[in-house]
């Protein structure tokens, strides 16, 4: 009984520390069903011991995932559940392949009991992977009366068997045994009395797991907020401290040359105008956050709207002194979206590129369909974006080191990508530091396409546009040496006498160099 506090204050609750884990002492042959009643006793106190461990939820339910899989003699083991939403986890080693785990997921979910009209209203559960567990299931043993042998199975073998809980819901477990005759004895070495217990536990864990996720991403949302909160006042707040000071110093008559004045004033019309934009991108992302932006995707012609960007966009280019081209396919191919919108992703990346584009240099917008999937692309001679920054170009505000100087409110990107991803499309890019970047927009082509289908285009062609960029550095590197060449010969002859120009120079081909 807990003694009240002198001060006032509610008794402290006693701290009761979790019990020393489970050790086995007892071993020797039993009768079948003394075996199995230990057996049962030895999952169940293992199983609490994973409950009460110190660590994550993940780290338990890997734990209870991996204490069953020992149990069965299996390599590894699978849950899928029904919920709030239909999901799959499966236990993974620090060392395993995610795709041997992936394929018995994907398989106990197409073979757990469920009617054929939640199969077709659910789709494919996703799947989760857990890696490790607690320190005490690690040194667990195998707790089967007769343990598979690795040494002689196939390692490459697959054989899957499901064990169905119903007494704990719409809750299936599966597991990967190396052996088809392990596979089979799968209810031998774990009845339905284990396996009830195993139900439970799994339940009480994957609801904290679902608990603290659910936590990790309002923690995660609210920080984002603050940062984002912090950051919209500094860059508001930077241009109207500049803005005031050009008013204050006007109205105040401390300005005596008109020219100045004047200056003064386009200064601040150039703050304002970037304000306005910054508030224009704040107001886009706000309706993009909520749902609220209105979308009229239907086809339309790829070289109608990159022709209407590239013509919007050609005067830029020729006061920068860049050339802007394109090379976009006959106007009947079409892609999926809502056109202005494109246009919009689109004009972002072409002005991004003649910003970062030195003079001289080019900027190329190509459109091409690859099966189901449209693609644009925009390419540059701009220096290039570090393998580091190319996930975080595409985060708000974030701005490369050493641009600075240039304009721009750091929300283009995201808002680009997010109009994408709303259109069932995606954005990415590839790049090559010192020799340009490449951004490519994937949309869906005349018809849906599948996600899947559509990420493999535009992996497929950030691929091809990594090759081509570095293949650019190395036809500028010879065409460098070729001019050096060139430059020394040039030098080399006016140096010579004159009877001796008239003979022909000795060039080494490049074929004979080693």
């Amino acid at each position: 009984m807990t003694e009240r506090r002198t001060d006032g204050r509610p008794p402290e609750v006693p701290a009761v520390a979790a019990p020393p884990p489970l050790t086995e002492r007892r071993h020797g042959p039993r009768r079948a069903e003394d075996r199995r009643a230990h057996q049962e006793r030895v999952l169940l106190a293992r199983t609490l011991d994973v409950l009460a461990a110190d660590g994550t939820a993940e780290e338990r339910l890997s734990g209870i995932l991996r204490l069953l899989a020992r149990t069965v003699g299996a390599r590894r083991a699978a849950v899928v559940a029904d919920g709030s939403q239909r999901r799959a986890v499966v236990a993974l080693d620090d060392a395993e392949d995610p795709a041997e785990g992936e394929a018995l997921a994907a398989w106990l979910d197409a073979h757990a009991p469920r009617s054929r009209a939640r199969r077709a209203a659910a789709g494919r559960a996703p799947i989760s992977f857990v890696v490790g567990g607690s320190g005490d299931v690690r040194r667990a043993g195998d707790l089967t009366t007769s343990p598979a042998d690795p040494g002689r199975a196939d390692d490459r073998a697959r054989h899957f068997a499901i064990l169905p809980i119903p007494q704990s819901g719409d809750v299936a477990l599966g597991f990967a045994f190396a052996r088809a005759a392990d596979a089979a004895r799968l209810t031998d070495r774990l009845p339905p009395a284990m396996a009830r217990h195993a139900g439970v536990a799994l339940a009480l864990v994957t609801s904290r797991v679902a608990d603290e996720r659910e936590l990790a991403e309002l923690r995660a949302r609210d920080a984002e907020r603050a940062t984002f909160v912090s950051t919209v006042a500094h860059e508001l707040r930077t241009p109207l401290t500049g803005l005031g000071g050009y008013l204050a110093l006007i109205l105040e008559g401390k300005v005596a040359d008109a020219a100045v004045e004047r200056d003064f004033l386009e200064r601040s019309r150039s703050i304002v105008g970037s304000m306005t934009e910054l508030v224009g991108d704040l107001l886009e992302l706000a309706r993009l956050e909520s749902g609220t932006i209105d979308l009229e995707v239907g086809p339309f012609s790829i070289a109608e709207a990159g022709g209407q960007v590239a013509a919007g966009l050609l005067p830029i280019a020729i006061s920068r002194d860049v050339r802007l081209t394109t090379a976009l396919p006959p106007r009947l191919r079409v892609a999926t979206g809502d056109r202005r919108r494109v246009e919009q992703v689109l004009t972002n990346l072409v002005a991004n590129a003649l910003k970062f584009s030195p003079r001289g240099g080019t900027v190329e917008i190509e459109g091409v369909v690859e099966g189901l999937v449209a693609l644009y692309v925009v390419r540059d001679d701009g220096d290039g974006i570090p393998p580091d920054d190319r996930r975080r170009i595409f985060e708000r505000f974030h701005r490369l080191a050493g641009h600075e100087r240039i304009s721009g409110t750091g929300l283009g990107l995201p808002i680009a990508r997010d109009l994408a991803r709303r259109m069932d499309g995606d954005l990415d890019v590839a790049s090559v530091p010192g020799c340009g970047s490449a951004f490519v927009l994937a949309l869906p082509g005349p018809a849906a396409a599948d996600h899947g289908v559509l990420a493999a285009a535009l992996r497929d062609r950030l691929a091809i546009e990594e090759l081509m960029l570095e293949e650019r550095i190395v036809r500028r590197a010879v065409a460098a040496m070729e001019r050096d060449t060139s430059a020394f010969e040039s030098g080399e002859s006016r140096r010579r006498p004159a009877r001796l120009r008239a003979l022909p120079s000795l060039r080494t081909e490049p074929s004979t160099l080693a």
